[in-house]
């Protein structure tokens, strides 16, 4: 039987002070890993080209999902040609407050002088410097940081292990992983026209999504779209990079304190007239059970929301990308605390961990 392989970068988002893996070292840890597919790949072709018997693949590596919560990161896609001035580099530099909002007060309706950054859940009290980097996807900018879960798949699309998909396939399937991943936890999602997820329905339990729906046809009534999961994927020689980036808990305005809010230091992806959301922000507060644990929100303290269900959807995002991947092994999990201790070849990240911990503000206002 073959199982999917979930190696999980940890981070300590509620620790004074806050820790986390950086965007680098999760580059790393998957460049090893497709590096490990295209080394299988090329030996395979030798050998088949040398033999005249059928190989066998007694060696080929699994396919392995790789999870994250990532320090502050603006990432640029290829569409992004024109170099950014030294002042737009500044300015996506400064520090950022973490801001990753666990509990409901925030999801209110907003008053009407309410730009949606003025709650106070989440660790404040630390900030970090976004690192800006590229990033080998189709599209512009976008962030990744606290708040947020972040699935890399990295298989090898045609790999005996599994079902056989194309570049299409694939994005469907992130995309659909992704639409009953959420609805395990009371929110429907849909596809559109643009890459990733999103919703309309707010406040909808799991229980009333029709099981046809899953993949989000005809969502055509039920207020604005609202981004809840943004995608972007690369290939080589059918080796898989970058996936899905789920939004949990995080500032959903486009506009505000810059010094708080991620989102309004850009146009995300380039569509400026679309929403964005989070799984939070859709639950209103109500976070329901989860299907296989007892573990009820009310049974938890606000600031242990988000790592609780961190946790939770990405376990149910692995669970559900498995069984669509056809792999009858179930789920092998890892969990890393630094550099992930399954012999892969960190050297890129030039002696580091891979982590940076939050400094206090008041240290990253004097620094600026």
């Amino acid at each position: 039987m073959t199982a999917l392989r979930h190696i999980h970068l940890r981070s300590w988002p509620w620790t004074s002070p806050p820790r986390f893996p950086t965007y680098a070292l999760a580059n790393a840890v998957q460049t090893e890993l497709q590096q490990r597919l295209l080394r299988w790949k090329a030996a395979t072709a030798a050998a088949a080209a040398s033999s005249t018997t059928t190989p066998n693949h007694p060696d080929v590596p699994p396919p392995t999902l790789l999870t994250f919560t990532p320090a502050p990161t603006y990432t640029l896609g290829r569409r992004q040609t024109t170099p950014l001035s030294a002042s737009e580099l500044e300015r996506l530099r400064r520090p950022l407050s973490l801001r990753y909002d666990a509990g409901p007060a925030q999801f209110l309706p907003l008053a009407d002088n309410d730009d949606g950054n003025s709650n106070s859940n989440g660790n404040i009290g630390f900030a970090l410097a976004p690192e800006v980097t590229h990033a080998p996807r189709g599209g512009l900018a976008t962030y990744h940081g606290p708040g947020q879960v972040v699935f890399w798949p990295v298989l090898d699309l045609r790999s005996p292990l599994h079902q056989h998909l194309g570049v299409r396939d694939y994005a469907c399937l992130l995309e659909r992983t992704t639409i009953a991943a959420l609805a395990r936890f009371g929110v429907r999602g849909f596809t559109t026209e643009n890459p990733g997820v999103w919703v309309r329905w707010r406040g909808e339990a799991a229980g009333a999504i029709a099981i046809g729906k899953e993949e989000g046809e005809g969502e055509t009534k039920g207020g604005a779209e609202r981004k809840i999961a943004a995608l972007g994927v690369h290939l080589r020689r059918h080796v898989t990079g970058l996936g899905v980036a789920v939004n949990l808990g995080m500032p959903v305005s486009r506009t505000g304190d810059e010094f708080a809010n991620p989102w309004a230091r850009i146009v995300a992806c380039g569509l400026g007239d679309k929403d964005i959301t989070s799984l939070a922000a859709e639950l209103g507060g109500s976070l329901p059970s989860r299907d296989d644990d007892a573990t009820t929100s009310s049974s938890l303290e606000p600031l242990q929301v988000m790592t609780y269900y961190g946790a939770a959807v990405a376990e149910t995002w692995a669970r559900e990308f498995a069984a669509r991947l056809g792999l009858d092994g179930g789920v092998e999990c890892f969990e890393a605390g630094g550099a992930p201790s399954l012999d892969l070849d960190l050297r890129s990240l030039d002696g580091t961990d891979g982590y940076v911990t939050a400094q206090p503000v008041q240290r990253q206002e004097a620094v600026a």
